[in-house]
Protein backbone atom coordinates (compact mmCIF):
# COMPACT_ATOMS: atom_id res chain seq x y z
CA UNK A 1 0.00 0.00 0.00
CA UNK A 2 1.44 3.43 -0.92
CA UNK A 3 2.34 5.93 1.79
CA UNK A 4 -0.06 8.49 0.28
CA UNK A 5 -2.99 6.10 0.50
CA UNK A 6 -2.00 5.21 4.07
CA UNK A 7 -1.99 8.88 5.12
CA UNK A 8 -5.42 9.38 3.50
CA UNK A 9 -6.88 6.44 5.42
CA UNK A 10 -5.44 7.77 8.69
CA UNK A 11 -6.97 11.20 8.07
CA UNK A 12 -10.35 9.57 7.32
CA UNK A 13 -10.15 7.52 10.54
CA UNK A 14 -9.30 10.60 12.61
CA UNK A 15 -12.17 12.51 11.04
CA UNK A 16 -14.61 9.68 11.80
CA UNK A 17 -13.41 9.51 15.40
CA UNK A 18 -13.89 13.25 15.79
CA UNK A 19 -17.44 13.06 14.42
CA UNK A 20 -18.35 10.17 16.74
CA UNK A 21 -16.81 11.94 19.71
CA UNK A 22 -18.67 15.15 18.95
CA UNK A 23 -21.95 13.28 18.62
CA UNK A 24 -21.33 11.59 21.96
CA UNK A 25 -20.73 14.98 23.60
CA UNK A 26 -23.95 16.38 22.11
CA UNK A 27 -26.01 13.35 23.09
CA UNK A 28 -28.23 14.03 26.14
CA UNK A 29 -29.16 10.40 26.66
CA UNK A 30 -28.34 8.23 29.65
CA UNK A 31 -24.75 8.47 30.91
CA UNK A 32 -22.57 5.45 30.31
CA UNK A 33 -20.70 3.45 32.92
CA UNK A 34 -20.94 3.43 36.69
CA UNK A 35 -23.87 2.43 38.89
CA UNK A 36 -27.36 3.47 37.89
CA UNK A 37 -28.58 6.68 39.56
CA UNK A 38 -31.66 6.01 41.74
CA UNK A 39 -32.02 9.41 43.43
CA UNK A 40 -34.01 12.35 42.04
CA UNK A 41 -32.30 15.73 41.50
CA UNK A 42 -31.76 17.94 44.54
CA UNK A 43 -32.20 21.71 44.44
CA UNK A 44 -29.02 23.55 45.38
CA UNK A 45 -30.14 27.16 44.99
CA UNK A 46 -33.12 29.29 43.98
CA UNK A 47 -32.67 32.88 42.86
CA UNK A 48 -34.17 35.21 43.98
CA UNK A 49 -34.52 33.83 47.49
CA UNK A 50 -38.03 33.14 48.70
CA UNK A 51 -39.78 35.93 50.65
CA UNK A 52 -37.31 38.50 49.30
CA UNK A 53 -38.24 42.01 48.15
CA UNK A 54 -36.17 42.89 45.13
CA UNK A 55 -36.11 44.87 41.92
CA UNK A 56 -37.49 43.13 38.85
CA UNK A 57 -35.35 40.00 38.35
CA UNK A 58 -34.23 38.95 34.92
CA UNK A 59 -35.19 35.33 35.61
CA UNK A 60 -36.06 32.96 38.41
CA UNK A 61 -33.24 30.44 38.41
CA UNK A 62 -33.41 26.96 39.96
CA UNK A 63 -30.06 25.16 40.25
CA UNK A 64 -29.86 21.36 40.64
CA UNK A 65 -27.08 19.03 41.77
CA UNK A 66 -27.05 17.13 38.46
CA UNK A 67 -28.06 17.40 34.84
CA UNK A 68 -31.85 17.46 34.51
CA UNK A 69 -33.87 16.30 31.54
CA UNK A 70 -35.65 18.65 29.15
CA UNK A 71 -38.49 16.09 29.09
CA UNK A 72 -40.45 16.16 32.36
CA UNK A 73 -42.58 13.33 33.71
CA UNK A 74 -46.27 13.66 32.88
CA UNK A 75 -45.97 16.87 30.83
CA UNK A 76 -45.19 17.93 27.29
CA UNK A 77 -42.38 20.33 28.18
CA UNK A 78 -40.87 22.18 31.11
CA UNK A 79 -43.22 25.13 30.69
CA UNK A 80 -46.15 22.85 31.55
CA UNK A 81 -44.66 22.36 35.02
CA UNK A 82 -44.42 26.08 35.80
CA UNK A 83 -47.17 28.27 37.27
CA UNK A 84 -46.52 31.99 37.72
CA UNK A 85 -49.00 33.93 39.86
CA UNK A 86 -50.29 36.51 38.95
CA UNK A 87 -51.04 34.85 35.61
CA UNK A 88 -49.31 36.28 32.55
CA UNK A 89 -49.58 33.90 29.59
CA UNK A 90 -47.48 30.79 29.08
CA UNK A 91 -44.20 31.09 31.03
CA UNK A 92 -40.87 30.92 29.24
CA UNK A 93 -38.54 28.24 30.59
CA UNK A 94 -34.92 27.90 29.42
CA UNK A 95 -32.96 24.70 30.08
CA UNK A 96 -29.26 24.93 30.98
CA UNK A 97 -28.22 21.36 31.85
CA UNK A 98 -28.12 21.65 35.68
CA UNK A 99 -30.43 24.65 35.92
CA UNK A 100 -33.60 26.15 34.50
CA UNK A 101 -34.48 29.84 34.11
CA UNK A 102 -38.10 31.00 34.34
CA UNK A 103 -39.67 34.28 33.20
CA UNK A 104 -43.27 35.35 32.49
CA UNK A 105 -44.41 35.82 28.92
CA UNK A 106 -45.00 39.56 29.44
CA UNK A 107 -42.16 40.26 31.85
CA UNK A 108 -42.15 41.06 35.56
CA UNK A 109 -44.18 44.04 36.80
CA UNK A 110 -43.16 46.48 39.51
CA UNK A 111 -44.86 46.47 42.90
CA UNK A 112 -46.17 42.95 42.47
CA UNK A 113 -45.94 39.88 44.71
CA UNK A 114 -45.09 36.83 42.60
CA UNK A 115 -45.38 33.14 43.38
CA UNK A 116 -43.53 30.78 41.04
CA UNK A 117 -44.49 27.14 41.45
CA UNK A 118 -42.74 24.18 39.82
CA UNK A 119 -45.00 21.14 39.77
CA UNK A 120 -43.71 17.66 40.54
CA UNK A 121 -42.22 16.00 37.46
CA UNK A 122 -38.77 17.48 36.93
CA UNK A 123 -36.43 14.49 36.47
CA UNK A 124 -32.82 13.61 35.80
CA UNK A 125 -31.37 11.68 32.87
CA UNK A 126 -32.16 8.40 34.66
CA UNK A 127 -35.85 9.43 34.77
CA UNK A 128 -35.86 9.86 38.55
CA UNK A 129 -38.55 12.53 39.14
CA UNK A 130 -38.91 15.09 41.91
CA UNK A 131 -42.22 14.06 43.49
CA UNK A 132 -42.97 17.31 45.35
CA UNK A 133 -43.75 20.82 44.15
CA UNK A 134 -41.26 23.67 44.55
CA UNK A 135 -42.42 27.21 45.30
CA UNK A 136 -40.66 30.55 45.58
CA UNK A 137 -42.30 33.83 46.62
CA UNK A 138 -40.81 37.28 46.05
CA UNK A 139 -41.93 40.86 45.58
CA UNK A 140 -40.84 43.52 43.10
CA UNK A 141 -41.61 46.36 45.51
CA UNK A 142 -44.63 45.77 47.71
CA UNK A 143 -44.52 44.07 51.13
CA UNK A 144 -45.53 40.40 50.99
CA UNK A 145 -48.93 39.95 52.70
CA UNK A 146 -49.50 36.93 54.93
CA UNK A 147 -52.86 36.06 53.41
CA UNK A 148 -54.06 32.71 52.16
CA UNK A 149 -56.96 30.76 50.71
CA UNK A 150 -56.79 27.03 51.25
CA UNK A 151 -59.05 24.11 50.51
CA UNK A 152 -59.73 21.15 48.22
CA UNK A 153 -60.72 20.76 44.57
CA UNK A 154 -63.05 17.75 44.25
CA UNK A 155 -64.18 15.82 41.23
CA UNK A 156 -67.75 15.66 42.51
CA UNK A 157 -68.77 12.57 40.53
CA UNK A 158 -65.62 10.61 41.42
CA UNK A 159 -65.85 11.78 45.06
CA UNK A 160 -62.12 12.45 45.28
CA UNK A 161 -59.68 15.32 44.94
CA UNK A 162 -58.47 16.35 41.48
CA UNK A 163 -54.77 15.68 41.06
CA UNK A 164 -53.23 18.89 39.71
CA UNK A 165 -56.47 20.87 39.73
CA UNK A 166 -55.94 24.55 38.93
CA UNK A 167 -57.32 27.20 41.29
CA UNK A 168 -57.63 30.83 40.26
CA UNK A 169 -58.56 34.01 42.14
CA UNK A 170 -59.78 36.75 39.79
CA UNK A 171 -59.66 40.32 41.08
CA UNK A 172 -62.83 42.42 41.12
CA UNK A 173 -61.84 44.35 37.99
CA UNK A 174 -60.71 41.04 36.33
CA UNK A 175 -57.32 42.60 35.51
CA UNK A 176 -55.30 40.25 37.75
CA UNK A 177 -55.60 36.47 38.05
CA UNK A 178 -53.73 34.65 40.82
CA UNK A 179 -53.17 30.97 40.21
CA UNK A 180 -52.01 27.83 41.99
CA UNK A 181 -52.01 24.10 41.25
CA UNK A 182 -53.40 21.54 43.71
CA UNK A 183 -51.42 18.55 44.91
CA UNK A 184 -52.13 14.91 44.09
CA UNK A 185 -55.00 14.78 46.62
CA UNK A 186 -56.64 17.97 45.37
CA UNK A 187 -55.51 20.16 48.28
CA UNK A 188 -54.32 23.69 47.48
CA UNK A 189 -53.12 26.86 49.20
CA UNK A 190 -53.25 30.18 47.36
CA UNK A 191 -51.09 32.63 49.31
CA UNK A 192 -49.93 36.27 49.43
CA UNK A 193 -52.98 37.82 47.75
CA UNK A 194 -53.97 41.43 48.41
CA UNK A 195 -57.00 41.85 50.68
CA UNK A 196 -60.30 42.21 48.82
CA UNK A 197 -63.10 40.47 46.91
CA UNK A 198 -62.33 37.68 44.42
CA UNK A 199 -64.09 35.32 42.07
CA UNK A 200 -62.60 31.90 42.81
CA UNK A 201 -62.73 29.12 40.24
CA UNK A 202 -61.19 25.69 40.06
CA UNK A 203 -60.97 23.26 37.17
CA UNK A 204 -59.43 20.00 36.01
CA UNK A 205 -56.81 21.18 33.51
CA UNK A 206 -56.90 18.10 31.29
CA UNK A 207 -54.81 19.54 28.45
CA UNK A 208 -52.33 21.38 30.73
CA UNK A 209 -52.87 24.76 29.07
CA UNK A 210 -53.59 26.54 32.39
CA UNK A 211 -56.95 27.79 31.07
CA UNK A 212 -60.54 26.64 31.57
CA UNK A 213 -61.87 24.95 28.43
CA UNK A 214 -65.57 24.22 27.70
CA UNK A 215 -65.49 20.46 28.32
CA UNK A 216 -63.47 20.54 31.55
CA UNK A 217 -64.88 20.02 35.04
CA UNK A 218 -65.08 23.25 37.05
CA UNK A 219 -66.70 25.07 39.94
CA UNK A 220 -66.69 28.67 41.13
CA UNK A 221 -67.65 30.85 44.09
CA UNK A 222 -67.04 34.35 45.46
CA UNK A 223 -65.14 35.29 48.57
CA UNK A 224 -63.97 38.48 50.24
CA UNK A 225 -60.48 37.83 51.57
CA UNK A 226 -59.66 39.54 54.86
CA UNK A 227 -56.61 37.46 55.67
CA UNK A 228 -57.62 33.80 55.67
CA UNK A 229 -60.31 31.84 53.88
CA UNK A 230 -61.03 28.14 53.52
CA UNK A 231 -63.26 26.64 50.85
CA UNK A 232 -64.03 23.58 48.75
CA UNK A 233 -64.78 23.22 45.06
CA UNK A 234 -67.09 20.56 43.64
CA UNK A 235 -66.19 20.42 39.97
CA UNK A 236 -68.47 18.92 37.35
CA UNK A 237 -69.18 19.37 33.66
CA UNK A 238 -71.34 22.44 33.00
CA UNK A 239 -73.35 22.26 29.79
CA UNK A 240 -76.84 23.04 28.50
CA UNK A 241 -77.47 19.69 26.83
CA UNK A 242 -79.02 17.89 29.77
CA UNK A 243 -78.71 14.21 30.63
CA UNK A 244 -79.10 11.31 28.24
CA UNK A 245 -79.36 7.59 28.96
CA UNK A 246 -75.99 5.97 28.28
CA UNK A 247 -76.97 2.35 28.99
CA UNK A 248 -79.71 0.07 30.35
CA UNK A 249 -78.75 -3.19 32.06
CA UNK A 250 -81.41 -5.75 33.09
CA UNK A 251 -80.92 -7.94 36.16
CA UNK A 252 -82.85 -10.10 38.61
CA UNK A 253 -84.43 -12.17 35.82
CA UNK A 254 -85.23 -9.01 33.82
CA UNK A 255 -87.30 -7.51 36.64
CA UNK A 256 -84.82 -4.74 37.54
CA UNK A 257 -83.28 -2.22 35.12
CA UNK A 258 -80.09 -0.35 35.95
CA UNK A 259 -80.24 2.93 34.03
CA UNK A 260 -76.94 4.82 33.68
CA UNK A 261 -76.92 8.45 32.55
CA UNK A 262 -73.98 10.11 30.80
CA UNK A 263 -73.62 12.68 33.62
CA UNK A 264 -74.68 12.87 37.28
CA UNK A 265 -78.23 13.91 38.10
CA UNK A 266 -79.04 16.59 40.66
CA UNK A 267 -78.54 15.92 44.37
CA UNK A 268 -82.24 16.55 45.08
CA UNK A 269 -83.42 14.34 42.19
CA UNK A 270 -86.38 12.10 43.06
CA UNK A 271 -87.70 9.41 40.75
CA UNK A 272 -91.28 8.16 40.95
CA UNK A 273 -92.93 5.30 39.01
CA UNK A 274 -95.19 7.74 37.15
CA UNK A 275 -92.11 9.41 35.64
CA UNK A 276 -91.08 6.17 33.92
CA UNK A 277 -92.66 4.97 30.69
CA UNK A 278 -91.75 1.57 29.26
CA UNK A 279 -93.30 0.19 26.08
CA UNK A 280 -92.74 -3.08 24.31
CA UNK A 281 -91.87 -2.70 20.63
CA UNK A 282 -93.39 -2.68 18.10
CA UNK A 283 -96.85 -3.20 19.65
CA UNK A 284 -96.48 -0.47 22.34
CA UNK A 285 -97.65 -2.74 25.16
CA UNK A 286 -96.88 -0.87 28.41
CA UNK A 287 -94.80 -2.31 31.25
CA UNK A 288 -95.44 -0.74 34.65
CA UNK A 289 -92.65 0.41 36.96
CA UNK A 290 -93.35 -0.52 40.58
CA UNK A 291 -90.36 1.23 42.21
CA UNK A 292 -87.69 3.70 41.03
CA UNK A 293 -84.64 4.35 43.23
CA UNK A 294 -81.64 6.63 43.05
CA UNK A 295 -78.26 4.97 43.52
CA UNK A 296 -78.12 6.26 47.12
CA UNK A 297 -81.61 4.96 47.91
CA UNK A 298 -80.73 1.53 46.55
CA UNK A 299 -77.44 1.47 48.48
CA UNK A 300 -79.28 2.38 51.71
CA UNK A 301 -81.94 -0.28 51.04
CA UNK A 302 -79.34 -2.96 50.29
CA UNK A 303 -77.34 -2.01 53.38
CA UNK A 304 -80.43 -2.24 55.58
CA UNK A 305 -81.36 -5.61 54.09
CA UNK A 306 -77.82 -6.92 54.66
CA UNK A 307 -77.85 -5.68 58.25
CA UNK A 308 -81.16 -7.38 58.96
CA UNK A 309 -79.83 -10.65 57.60
CA UNK A 310 -76.64 -10.31 59.66
CA UNK A 311 -78.66 -9.52 62.79
CA UNK A 312 -80.83 -12.55 62.13
CA UNK A 313 -77.75 -14.78 61.83
CA UNK A 314 -76.25 -13.24 64.97
CA UNK A 315 -79.46 -13.82 66.90
CA UNK A 316 -79.62 -17.44 65.73
CA UNK A 317 -76.00 -18.02 66.78
CA UNK A 318 -76.61 -16.32 70.11
CA UNK A 319 -79.28 -18.88 70.92
CA UNK A 320 -76.73 -21.63 70.39
CA UNK A 321 -74.02 -19.78 72.33
CA UNK A 322 -73.67 -20.97 75.92
CA UNK A 323 -71.49 -17.99 76.96
CA UNK A 324 -72.86 -15.19 79.07
CA UNK A 325 -73.20 -11.65 77.66
CA UNK A 326 -70.09 -10.59 79.59
CA UNK A 327 -68.07 -13.53 78.25
CA UNK A 328 -69.19 -12.84 74.67
CA UNK A 329 -68.21 -9.16 75.01
CA UNK A 330 -64.76 -10.16 76.29
CA UNK A 331 -64.33 -12.69 73.47
CA UNK A 332 -65.31 -10.14 70.83
CA UNK A 333 -62.97 -7.52 72.35
CA UNK A 334 -60.02 -9.94 72.25
CA UNK A 335 -60.82 -10.77 68.61
CA UNK A 336 -60.86 -7.07 67.66
CA UNK A 337 -57.52 -6.43 69.40
CA UNK A 338 -55.91 -9.41 67.65
CA UNK A 339 -57.20 -8.24 64.25
CA UNK A 340 -55.83 -4.72 64.86
CA UNK A 341 -52.46 -6.10 65.97
CA UNK A 342 -52.31 -8.30 62.86
CA UNK A 343 -53.04 -5.32 60.56
CA UNK A 344 -50.40 -3.20 62.31
CA UNK A 345 -47.83 -5.98 61.98
CA UNK A 346 -48.58 -6.30 58.26
CA UNK A 347 -48.07 -2.56 57.72
CA UNK A 348 -44.76 -2.61 59.59
CA UNK A 349 -43.56 -5.61 57.58
CA UNK A 350 -44.38 -3.86 54.29
CA UNK A 351 -42.42 -0.80 55.45
CA UNK A 352 -39.41 -2.98 56.39
CA UNK A 353 -39.55 -4.68 52.98
CA UNK A 354 -39.70 -1.31 51.20
CA UNK A 355 -36.72 0.00 53.20
CA UNK A 356 -34.69 -3.10 52.40
CA UNK A 357 -35.56 -2.89 48.71
CA UNK A 358 -34.46 0.76 48.64
CA UNK A 359 -31.20 -0.10 50.44
CA UNK A 360 -30.37 -2.87 47.96
CA UNK A 361 -31.11 -0.55 45.01
CA UNK A 362 -28.85 2.13 46.48
CA UNK A 363 -31.57 4.76 46.69
CA UNK A 364 -33.10 6.78 49.48
CA UNK A 365 -36.22 5.34 51.09
CA UNK A 366 -39.19 7.70 50.96
CA UNK A 367 -41.95 6.91 53.43
CA UNK A 368 -45.41 6.78 51.84
CA UNK A 369 -47.76 9.67 52.44
CA UNK A 370 -50.20 8.58 55.14
CA UNK A 371 -52.23 11.79 55.14
CA UNK A 372 -55.91 10.81 54.87
CA UNK A 373 -57.54 11.70 51.58
CA UNK A 374 -59.97 14.63 51.79
CA UNK A 375 -63.63 13.74 52.19
CA UNK A 376 -66.68 15.36 50.64
CA UNK A 377 -68.75 17.63 52.83
CA UNK A 378 -71.60 17.49 50.34
CA UNK A 379 -73.71 14.50 49.35
CA UNK A 380 -72.27 12.32 46.61
CA UNK A 381 -73.69 12.49 43.12
CA UNK A 382 -74.52 9.51 40.94
CA UNK A 383 -75.29 8.56 37.36
CA UNK A 384 -77.30 5.36 38.07
CA UNK A 385 -80.98 4.80 38.77
CA UNK A 386 -82.75 1.47 39.41
CA UNK A 387 -86.22 0.58 38.12
CA UNK A 388 -88.12 -2.40 39.58
CA UNK A 389 -90.85 -3.68 37.24
CA UNK A 390 -94.19 -5.28 37.95
CA UNK A 391 -93.51 -7.97 35.35
CA UNK A 392 -90.31 -9.29 33.84
CA UNK A 393 -89.26 -8.21 30.37
CA UNK A 394 -89.38 -10.90 27.69
CA UNK A 395 -86.03 -12.16 26.38
CA UNK A 396 -85.47 -11.43 22.70
CA UNK A 397 -87.95 -8.52 22.65
CA UNK A 398 -87.23 -4.80 22.27
CA UNK A 399 -88.48 -2.04 24.58
CA UNK A 400 -88.38 1.75 24.75
CA UNK A 401 -87.69 3.45 28.07
CA UNK A 402 -88.30 7.14 28.77
CA UNK A 403 -87.80 8.99 32.07
CA UNK A 404 -89.28 12.45 32.54
CA UNK A 405 -88.15 15.22 34.88
CA UNK A 406 -84.48 14.18 34.97
CA UNK A 407 -82.46 17.16 36.26
CA UNK A 408 -78.71 17.62 35.79
CA UNK A 409 -76.34 19.24 38.29
CA UNK A 410 -76.60 22.32 36.10
CA UNK A 411 -80.42 22.34 36.64
CA UNK A 412 -81.22 21.36 33.04
CA UNK A 413 -84.42 19.24 32.99
CA UNK A 414 -84.87 16.71 30.20
CA UNK A 415 -86.84 13.54 29.36
CA UNK A 416 -84.18 11.18 28.00
CA UNK A 417 -85.15 7.95 26.23
CA UNK A 418 -83.40 4.86 24.93
CA UNK A 419 -84.29 1.52 23.33
CA UNK A 420 -83.12 -1.82 24.66
CA UNK A 421 -83.24 -5.29 23.12
CA UNK A 422 -82.95 -8.16 25.55
CA UNK A 423 -80.76 -11.07 24.48
CA UNK A 424 -82.49 -14.25 23.45
CA UNK A 425 -82.28 -17.19 25.87
CA UNK A 426 -79.41 -19.57 25.21
CA UNK A 427 -80.43 -22.97 23.81
CA UNK A 428 -79.05 -25.96 25.70
CA UNK A 429 -76.31 -27.35 23.47
CA UNK A 430 -76.99 -30.90 24.63
CA UNK A 431 -80.66 -30.69 23.71
CA UNK A 432 -79.68 -29.14 20.41
CA UNK A 433 -77.28 -31.98 19.69
CA UNK A 434 -79.84 -34.66 20.65
CA UNK A 435 -82.40 -33.26 18.23
CA UNK A 436 -79.93 -32.57 15.45
CA UNK A 437 -78.17 -35.95 15.51
CA UNK A 438 -80.57 -38.89 15.23
CA UNK A 439 -79.65 -42.56 15.48
CA UNK A 440 -80.05 -44.03 11.98
CA UNK A 441 -78.47 -47.43 12.73
CA UNK A 442 -81.88 -49.07 13.24
CA UNK A 443 -80.80 -50.43 16.63
CA UNK A 444 -83.20 -50.28 19.57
Amino acid sequence: MSSGRTRALRRLALFAAAVVGGAACANQGLPRGGPEDQAPPRILKITPETNSVTAKPGVVSIKFDEVVSETPKGARDLADLVFISPKSGKPQVDWDRTAIQIRPAKGWKLNTVYTVQLKAGMQDLWNNPIDTAVRVVFSTGLPIPDSRIKGVVFDWQAAKGINGGVVEAVSQDTSVVYQVVADSSGRFELRHLPIGPYLLRAYADRNNNKDLDPLELWDSLRVTLTGYAETEFYAFGHDTVGLRIASIEPSDSNRVLKVTFDKPYAVDQLFVPDSVRIQRLPDSVPVRARLVQTAQQKADFDSLTKKRRADSVTAANAKKDTLSAEQRARRDSIARVRAADSATAAVRQRERDAREAARRAGRRYVAPDTTPAPKLNRPRVYTEAYITLDTALIPGRSYRLQMTGVKSLNAIVKAPARNITLPKPKVDSLKSDSTAKRDTSGRR
